[in-house]
């Protein structure tokens, strides 16, 4: 396994850097300081089309009789093949006096082109109207560009510098971390600096903080209810923080400049990380209390802590890219759940989260952890190797048989964190972890592999954690948490929804909290009510033993019609060990089934610091929430 890892390495560091393709033979091109850079256009002449129109431009290349241009098929960040060449219309291509050159499709992103070795002109257009961090977005409000969903590519010019001209409506402005040339357009080094840099045109609001010597800059789309006031303020308490992690307290950047590209819609999706900036799409009405605010300090900080964990210190599969196919990786854990893990270390740590909040944000996501079923079928490793096929495309039994990179991810690295802690009486722990990683690449982009992050911890603990790898990484050992949290002194208890400990007064509510039968309920609009679907059934629930499945539309239980509202409330007027008549659908036929409902397996977890806990304990404790060691 490391033999192999070795070689993977140097085959990556001996390839050559255009990696548009897999093919064998890759074309060098001079790489001198003055050569001419692709040219590209982007109008949006009638953003009520939703259409990009685009003008490439490819300079003369006279080695080159004939040149290949291939549309990327994905999003680096976003592990799913998405065919972006299918939004692409009314492709045409000519030389520079207008006349049509002759071109050949190789399959459904790749066009051979009879150039002569002369410059070109490509002119196509792009349907944009979905709305997401990966893709493409244009109506009368604004447009915004993800550049592997825009841009063509020349196979083996994508070292050659790339520029882009903007045409925006009147009134409209452009924020992006591209630079820009005294005439007007902007400039990228490359082809992959060119679509790792996402672009936002419109009337959205501008603004802009530093820290130390780094301008940052925000660009904010769309109706919410924050204070972009206190939007900005949490930024910054987010970069100083996530800064200490990997600087100390000189807190530098590894850019001059950064972009925070934010958009505010009905629903969020999320954000998606780039070298110099990021993409947050945020549910812009959700700020009614500081649940909000903090939901959005938790995006920020995961997203702006990939600026080193994946995009500086990466998988050697993960830059440069190959963006006509699947890049498969194993260190997803690392780079996607042991980033999300640390997000809430750094609001805690930035003051955005309280102590208190960081104890709740623990009890309330273990427990849905901790009873999933499929969090042991699958080790992390292989987790990550299959979010191409899995993860983004998930089927109807996805929970029961598997889990997210993310999700375990986060909490192995939390495991890590105190194991380190433990070894070194909480002085050092996953942050000191990846400021080694940073440190040993001399701040400069790096490959990092799996060996290289257990040669961190070992450094940083003192000790070998290669067993910790075996089983949390490559195996499917449960996590020790709730053992590692009393090392941190913590008390760590685990109670029925019911019981009096779990703060419900209500003892009718508590009594009604047993009854379960272990279908997970989704609902689909009807009218004013939402009808009722099973989407899981688990493992040997009592609704797996009375036949119900995935699909299945309950539409009354006991006799009571439901639906996805009401269906938990019915179930809770039947006590556990009493059969109850389940009457459902199942492709369009009235089917019943006879439940006996069950008592709840869930448990509500209870964790805050021991009154009583050693000297020890509390060490672990304060250097995990990064309080002085003497407090």
């Amino acid at each position: 396994m490391i033999a192999t890892r070795k070689r993977a390495r140097a085959k990556v560091a001996q390839a050559k850097p255009d990696r548009m393709t897999t093919t064998a033979r890759r074309r060098a091109t001079t790489r001198a300081a003055g050569v001419e850079p692709i040219r590209y256009q982007v109008a949006m002449a009638n953003p009520g089309r939703h259409e990009f129109q685009v003008t490439m431009r490819v300079p003369a290349l006279p080695d080159r009789p004939h040149v290949e241009l291939v549309f990327p098929a994905w999003a680096p960040g976003s592990y799913m093949i998405r065919d972006f060449v299918r939004h692409v219309y009314g492709l045409q291509i000519a030389d520079e006096r207008g006349r049509p050159l002759d071109r050949e499709r190789l399959d459904k992103q790749r066009w051979r082109v009879a150039s002569g070795g002369a410059a070109f002109v490509v002119t196509y257009r792009v349907f944009a109207f979905e709305a997401s961090v990966r893709t493409s977005f244009l109506d009368e409000s604004h447009g915004y560009w993800n550049g592997t969903s825009l841009f063509f590519a020349v196979e083996g010019e994508t070292r050659r510098p790339h520029d882009v001209a903007v045409e925006a409506p009147q009134g409209w402005h452009v924020s992006t971390a591209l630079a820009r040339s005294a005439a007007g357009s902007y400039r990228a080094a490359s082809y992959d600096e060119l679509v790792d840099s996402p672009v936002e045109v419109g009337t959205h609001a501008r603004l802009a903080f530093r820290v130390g010597r780094t301008a940052f800059e925000v660009a904010l789309y769309g109706r919410t209810n924050a204070d972009s006031r206190r939007l900005v303020s949490i930024l910054r308490q987010v970069v100083q923080a996530t800064a200490a992690i990997f600087s100390g307290s000189s807190g530098g950047f590894p850019f001059a400049r950064y972009v925070f590209i934010i958009h505010a819609l009905p629903v969020g999706s999320g954000g998606l990380e780039h070298h110099a900036s990021v993409t947050m799409d945020i549910t812009g009405l959700s700020f009614e209390d500081e649940k909000g605010y903090v939901r959005f300090a938790d995006l920020a900080a995961h997203e702006f802590f990939h600026a080193w964990n994946v995009k500086r210190l990466h998988d050697p599969v993960l830059g440069p890219f190959d963006y006509t196919r699947e890049n498969y990786t194993r260190m997803l854990w690392f780079h996607e759940g042991f980033t999300d893990y640390l997000a809430n270390v750094i609001i805690l740590r930035a003051g955005v989260l309280d102590e208190k909040g960081f104890w709740r944000w623990i009890a309330e996501d273990w427990p849905r952890y901790a009873t999933r079923p499929g969090r042991l079928e699958t080790p992390l490793d292989e987790l990550s190797f299959e979010a191409w096929i899995k993860l983004y495309k998930p089927a109807e039994n996805h929970f029961n048989n598997a889990v997210s990179y993310y999700e375990k991810g986060l909490w192995v690295g939390m495991a890590l964190d105190l194991e380190l802690r433990r070894a070194t009486r909480g002085r050092r722990g996953l942050p000191e972890l990846f400021r080694w990683l940073w440190d040993r690449a001399q701040h400069r982009e790096a490959i990092v592999t799996e060996a290289d992050v257990r040669a961190a911890a070992r450094a940083v603990g003192g000790k070998s954690f290669d067993p910790f790898f075996e089983r949390h990484i490559h195996g499917t050992a449960d996590l020790p948490l709730p053992a590692l949290w009393r090392q941190a002194g913590l008390s760590v208890t685990l109670v029925p929804p019911w019981s009096e400990q779990a703060g419900d007064s209500d003892p009718v509510r508590r009594a009604r909290a047993r009854s379960w039968c272990g279908a997970m309920i989704e609902g689909r609009p009807a009218g004013s009510a939402e009808r009722a679907f099973v989407k899981n059934v688990l493992p040997d629930s009592p609704a797996e033993k009375a036949g119900l499945t995935f699909g299945d539309e309950i539409v009354a239980l006991g006799g009571d019609r439901v639906n996805a509202a009401t269906f938990a409330r019915r179930l809770g007027d039947h006590a556990a060990g009493t059969a109850v008549t389940v009457s459902y659908f199942r492709r369009d036929r009235l089917q019943e089934a006879r439940v006996v409902v069950g008592t709840s397996p869930e448990r509500k977890l209870l964790l805050e610091p021991a009154p009583e806990a050693p000297a020890e304990a509390v060490a672990i404790r304060k250097g995990w929430l990064g309080l002085p060691a003497r407090r």
